[in-house]
């Protein structure tokens, strides 16, 4: 896939913001950041769109700001000039996408039918954009709807919301989904608002929750004891693994060697690799010798730094 899809992809939610005055170019571009979402697509059609592109990628260089509502080559040509990093249409056009094509333009065009879908394969498109006319016709992103076409990435109608936050990121082939920036918030400058708001669309899409404390153990027979007490107090069933025993699904005895001055506590979530790609944009570090994989899919992998003396690792959900 293209680098700057992958990227989005790795973000997983893509803010959507009509900019009619292109005083809040900056704050919005601080606030979605600060929320932890280096990316937004503004809409060619709003006032300040051209100039607030020109604006944002110049003053933050790193984030990713596309173009939205491309109804026209011309208007293409207008966000790349302006600085735009990716094109978004409405619904499909074959001469936008070719324009993209041509220009090695990352496009992502609105589909609204299954034979949409099939002419973007056929343009050889990497992503496209469920419109909100393709729902209204029926063209509902479904699990069979995935399936029969994994080989596109797709941004799905609906925004993210606490109904889909875990199902969306089921999918390997969801490109990112919309969270869309009210212009109340915009035109009042409450941009501390929206920087909350963008850190619990992104916290609701990664679903962080506690599953397991690790114990760190001296010898194998310690974490036998150990697992055997708790089962003996509370009936929580001991279950035998490689390098641990667990006592029911919240306490593990680690067998050495083991990570963590004390141990561990592991922290589940919806998209290991979103997560990550979360937390190294706010600084964190990872340590990538510790990282498990399954098929090729990362499941577990350690933060460097402990925390009060424990280890902590992202666990796939």
């Amino acid at each position: 896939m293209n680098e700057i899809l992958n990227r989005i992809q790795k973000i997983g939610i893509m803010p959507v913001a009509v900019l009619d005055d292109v005083k809040n170019a900056v704050p919005l571009a601080e606030a979605l950041c600060g929320g932890g979402i280096h990316c937004v697509v503004i809409p060619l059609s709003a006032n300040a769109a051209e100039e607030s592109i020109r604006i944002m990628t110049e003053r933050f260089p790193k984030m990713l700001i596309g173009a939205g509502g491309i109804l026209t080559t011309e208007q293409a040509g207008l966000a790349v000039n302006a600085g735009a990093k990716f094109i978004v249409t409405p619904e499909f056009s074959s001469s936008v996408v070719t324009y993209c094509i041509g220009r090695a333009i990352p496009v992502i065009p609105g589909v609204s039918t299954p034979d949409d879908v099939e002419t973007a394969i056929s343009f050889g498109l990497d992503a496209v954009n469920v419109s909100s006319a393709g729902q209204d016709r029926g063209f509902h992103m479904s699990q069979s709807i995935y399936s029969s076409y994994n080989h596109i990435n797709f941004i799905p109608a609906d925004g993210i919301n606490e109904k889909n936050s875990s199902s969306y990121p089921a999918f390997d082939n969801i490109l990112a989904c919309r969270m869309v920036v009210e212009q109340e918030l915009l035109q009042a400058g409450a941009f501390e608002k929206i920087r909350d708001l963008t850190t619990k669309a992104i916290k609701t899409m990664l679903g962080f929750e506690f599953t397991h404390i690790g114990i760190n153990l001296s010898n194998d027979a310690e974490a036998d004891k150990t697992a055997g007490i708790f089962e003996a107090m509370f009936g929580f069933q001991k279950i035998s693994g490689a390098g641990s025993l667990f006592a029911g699904t919240a306490i593990e005895c680690m067998k050495p060697p083991c990570f963590g001055t004390k141990g561990h506590i592991a922290i589940a979530t919806n998209s290991i690799v979103r997560a990550k790609n979360y937390f190294e944009a706010a600084g964190y570090k990872f340590n990538e010798a510790s990282a498990k994989f399954n098929h090729n899919k990362m499941i577990v992998i350690y933060f460097e730094e402990e925390v009060g003396g424990f280890a902590v690792h992202l666990l796939q959900r």
